[in-house]
């Protein structure tokens, strides 16, 4: 495939970490490499705690747990968003809220999270920001839970680096999660960081991910080592991934963003040039990070849809759906708040498109032809 969906943009620098972490012969949890990538990005985040974590799942678990979520307890889930989303409640025994969307940025509809708690009283609620642009409703979801004191977990898996009023996508909840597998805007094959402003929830989790044994470092007794104190998991980031983390949060600012954000002003500029709908829009005073580009189309089928991606694909341009709403999934314990089952259109309307760092203005050019040919055909 000759334009793929998103692939990791990787150099020397995060070869050279991970030679250092080899050479080191320290390979798993808590290696040097990984604890200077937490306290780079927490400075990108603007959360004073962070910790690397093994994946998204994972953190999304270590959240909901450190926030004491029980299995009697509902919590507020976007119904376009990634499944972990969903089964990170399920791992709790929580029954989820699906709350549907508004069709600007595609996250949670302000009215309708006013719907569910009226009918559900939820105490947790999952605030995602979707393909790179930051909630169109954030303001007024976070006052919303501040008001009825509602945990908010933040999730920037998608928006790492984007911002709203200047404030960084991720400072707004009371703990956030950002996922950094292979394909996301910083990309280590598999893992993901947990933050927080708050010791208390830090040492919760820190605790919970460790497999709750709290003498881990060389200066406890020997004989400590293995003791546990409760329920926990092997959910700690080892030495390798962390390495390439580094390399990559070192890169951050300086390199991995501007491409994201160049390739997708490109294609905003050339989809309307030629009579095309970008899949989303900006929000008043948010500056997106662009982590995926899409494309809308209004007047076609599902299925004329999914025969321009087939076509697409065998000519080496990868493209795929939209997130399956998760209301379809009927495994799992929730309930489905919509007015307008926008999720769904979205679904059913929406192409997502080749977004990788090194596309070029020819590139993003040669792959909007291609889909016109294809539409007009």
């Amino acid at each position: 495939m000759k334009y793929l969906i998103n692939k990791p943009n990787l150099s020397n620098l995060e070869k050279k970490y991970v030679l250092k972490a080899i050479k080191s012969t320290w390979l798993s949890a808590n290696g040097e490499n990984t604890k200077i990538f937490e306290k780079k990005i927490s400075k990108i985040i603007k959360n004073k705690y962070c910790l690397a974590v093994q994946s998204g799942t994972a953190s999304l678990h270590l959240a909901l747990k450190s926030l004491g979520v029980k299995p009697s307890d509902k919590v507020i889930v976007p119904n376009y968003t990634c499944v972990s989303n969903l089964s990170a409640v399920n791992q709790c025994g929580a029954t989820s809220i699906l709350v549907d969307i508004e069709k600007e940025t595609l996250g949670l509809d302000y009215k309708l999270v006013e719907e569910a708690y009226k009918k559900y009283k939820p105490k947790y609620l999952q605030l995602v920001h979707v393909y790179g642009f930051p909630a169109r409703d954030t303001y007024k979801i976070i006052n919303f839970c501040k008001k009825n004191k509602i945990k908010i977990i933040e999730d920037t898996s998608e928006a790492l680096g984007s911002t709203i009023n200047g404030k960084v996508v991720g400072s707004f909840g009371d703990i956030n999660v950002t996922s950094i597998r292979s394909e996301k805007m910083i990309g280590v094959g598999e893992g993901a960081i947990i933050s927080t402003n708050y010791k208390k929830i830090f040492e919760k989790f820190t605790l919970l991910a460790s497999r709750s044994a709290p003498f881990r470092t060389s200066k406890d007794p020997y004989w400590k080592k293995y003791f546990v104190s409760g329920e926990g998991y092997n959910y700690l980031m080892p030495h390798l991934l962390g390495s390439v983390a580094r390399g990559q949060i070192e890169r951050f600012k300086k390199d991995l963003i501007k491409k994201k954000i160049k390739v997708g002003k490109i294609y905003v500029n050339e989809l309307k040039k030629n009579n095309l709908k970008y899949g989303q829009q900006i929000s008043n005073k948010s500056k997106p990070v662009y982590w995926l580009n899409s494309v809308i189309f209004p007047k076609l089928t599902i299925n004329e849809i999914r025969n321009i991606g087939e076509k697409l694909k065998k000519i080496g341009i990868e493209v795929r759906s939209g997130f399956w709403p998760l209301n379809l999934l009927r495994s799992f314990k929730s309930h489905y708040i919509t007015k307008n089952n926008v999720s769904q259109n979205v679904f059913n309307k929406i192409l997502i498109l080749p977004s990788s760092f090194d596309l070029t203005e020819k590139d993003i050019k040669l792959i909007i032809k291609k889909i016109c040919k294809l539409q007009n055909k």
